[in-house]
This record gives C-alpha cells, sequence and structure tokens, in this order.
C-alpha cells in the first residue's frame, strides 16, 4: 500500500520483524499499530526500527481487512507506508483469479484466465520496475485483495494449469485481458501505441451474456465540468464534449472539449480515467447531448485487448477448452511450462499501490 496514511493495524499470531539482514528486531502476538516517522517505522508506538522490516507470522497475517499469507515488507515512503505482500505464485493466481472474474465461470474459461494471470505476472517478475515488488494489486495490474474466500472453483483452476505459461517466439507473451470485448477486441497498437504481434483486433460475439456487453451512462453538467477540468479545460454551462477521433475498430481515440473558443482534444482513455472505469466501461462508445448533460452508449468492458474473458467464458460453455481460448486471443503464441515443470513456483507477487 503505497502510501498508506499511518497509523495501520496488523493482526497475526506470534508476529516477527526482522530487517533485511535477518536480525530479529520485535515480536508481537495478536495486533499492533504501525506508523510512519520519517524514514523509520514505528513498532507499536514503543520501538522505532529502521526502514524496511519483514514481518511474519506462521497462520498469516491480516492487514486493512486482507489476509495475507506468511511474510510481508513494510517501507516507511513519503510519510506513509509502503506494504509488499509475498506471496506464493499460485496462492497469488487463484487469489487473482478470484477478484477478476465471477465463481459462475466455466471451468475452461477460469483456466485460460489463470494461464493469463500466471504469465503477466512471471513476466512482471521477470523485468521488475521497481526494485521493492513486481506488481501492484490493483487495475494498473491485476486485481489482488488478499487469500481470504478464494472459492474452490479458482483454486482449482491454478491448479489443473499449474505452471503453465504463454510464450511467443520464446519469450513470455504480455498476456493482458480484459472482462468484455463488446464484438471485437483491440489491438494493442489501438490502446498502448505499440503493435504486438499476438495481440491483433479479432472478432467476437461469444460475450453477449456478459452484463456490459451494452451499457449506457448519463453524465450530468456538473460531473462533465469536473471531468473538463480534470483534462486542463476551464468551462461552464457552454462545455461540449464529442468523439474527435476513433481506432479501426470504432473505439474512440480522441475526445473534443468545447468551451467558449476554447476547443480541445484529448485521448479518449484519460477522458474515460477522469470519468471513472465503471461508469464509462469502455471506449467503444457513442456520446450525445441529452438535457444539459449527456447520455453516454457503449459496447462492452476495460481496455479491449488480448483475451476477452466474457468471450473465453462463452467460448467454454460451448464446448472450447482453455488451449482454444488463449489460441483464440493470443495469436500464434504456444504453451509451455516454467522451469521445473508443472511443480510448484514460488515467487514475489503482490502489493499494493
Amino acid at each position: 500500500m503505497e502510501g498508506t496514511p499511518s497509523p495501520l493495524l496488523l493482526a497475526g499470531d506470534s508476529m516477527r520483524a526482522w530487517n533485511p539482514a535477518g536480525s530479529l528486531l520485535a515480536e508481537e502476538n495478536g495486533s499492533v499499530r504501525l506508523s510512519a516517522a520519517g524514514d523509520r517505522i514505528a513498532w507499536g508506538g514503543m520501538k522505532m526500527l529502521d526502514s524496511p522490516i519483514d514481518v511474519w507470522s506462521p497462520g498469516g497475517l491480516s492487514l486493512a481487512g486482507k489476509r495475507l499469507p506468511g511474510r510481508i515488507r513494510i517501507s516507511a515512503r513519503n510519510g506513509g507506508i509502503r506494504v509488499v505482500a509475498v506471496v506464493p505464485l499460485e496462492v497469488y493466481v487463484s487469489a487473482v483469479l478470484s477478484r477478476e472474474a465471477p465463481p459462475t465461470f466455466h471451468p475452461e474459461a477460469l483456466s485460460a484466465l489463470a494461464v493469463a494471470v500466471r504469465t503477466y505476472t512471471v513476466l512482471a517478475i521477470a523485468t521488475p520496475r521497481d526494485p521493492d515488488y513486481d506488481v501492484v494489486a490493483g487495475v494498473e495490474d491485476q486485481v489482488f485483495e488478499g487469500v481470504e474466500n478464494v472459492g474452490a472453483g479458482f483454486r482449482a483452476a491454478a491448479e489443473a494449469t499449474r505452471g503453465e505459461v504463454l510464450h511467443y517466439q520464446g519469450g513470455l507473451a504480455r498476456t493482458v485481458y480484459h472482462s468484455t470485448c463488446g464484438g471485437r477486441t483491440e489491438s494493442a497498437g489501438a490502446v498502448w501505441g505499440n503493435d504486438v504481434a499476438y495481440l491483433r483486433s479479432v472478432p467476437c460475439d461469444d460475450c453477449r451474456d456478459s452484463p456490459a456487453w451494452r451499457w449506457e451512462y448519463r453524465m450530468g453538467r456538473a460531473e462533465g465540468v469536473r471531468v473538463a477540468l480534470a483534462l486542463g479545460v476551464r468551462a461552464g454551462d457552454d462545455l461540449g464534449i464529442e468523439i474527435a477521433g476513433r481506432t479501426p475498430t470504432g473505439r474512440a481515440s480522441q475526445v473534443r472539449l468545447l468551451s467558449g473558443s476554447v476547443a480541445r482534444e484529448a485521448k479518449a482513455a484519460m477522458f474515460r480515467r477522469a470519468a471513472g472505469y465503471a461508469a464509462v466501461k469502455s471506449l467503444w462508445m457513442e456520446i450525445v447531448p441529452v438535457g444539459g448533460g449527456w447520455r453516454l452508449t457503449g459496447n462492452g468492458y476495460g481496455h479491449g485487448a488480448g483475451m476477452c474473458q466474457w468471450g473465453g467464458n462463452g467460448m467454454a460453455k460451448k464446448g472450447s477448452g482453455y488451449k482454444e481460448i488463449l489460441a483464440r486471443y493470443y495469436l500464434r503464441t504456444r504453451l509451455a511450462f516454467l522451469p521445473g515443470g508443472p511443480g510448484p513456483f514460488a515467487g514475489g507477487a503482490g502489493g499494493t499501490p
């Protein structure tokens, strides 16, 4: 939890805190309150510990309502606290599945998603962007909310595909995924500006059962003004919002904001972020002025690149296996096992932004 305001309440049985060199610094049974004090950590208000510290409990830890296995690393950062959970890979995969997909999904769809989650994670471990962690626990990477209440179906999907990852031309693939494409996936080039051979746009009408197959959102005038301000346009009642450019699949690429003599274009992805991902579910949308505000109607949920989760579920319900699902969305990739085969593989994976 980067920059998490302190104090934090950490709970666990027989907790022990070490420094990175392995020296025991503190012990507690039950719970302890932690807070940042400059570049040090106050342990229960009684001890000041140099940052970072590693905390371990044999029965797991509880932090901010999240149940975490085994060990975490805590650092004082910018007046707050960064917490990195060290989670065995397959435990992490099943926990992510439980937050990224509904339990009603077909087992083959969950297995396909398990391979995508695992591959994404192992690639992140292999190409670290921060010395402290591999992935963040939100939508920036993959949603991870601890290891409690992970259903049997999610654990079974992780176990059924244990150690399996996707390769493209000998290297790990970047297995991005999203909820619902709405009829056709998007290319990586249109989403992030970099073409990826195995992340091309493909037709997909198997996600029709998704609640976000088609969606509508009413944006009020005040909300539109707030979004415009977030994008650098100070506007009033004369605000206009319109789509200014589209990708080859029909998704918005640019949005134009109009106010008086000001006309400014912004990336549609930034408009969606400012409005909220749950409100503007995708960029495959239309914007129509209605009654002082706007009606937004669209297809799908998410950025649209890579595997369509609801599409994969639709394929599975029609009889496709997880390998067929993966082949549809990640073109010309192949399945491989992590070094050591399908046995256990533990890696640092976790942390919260």
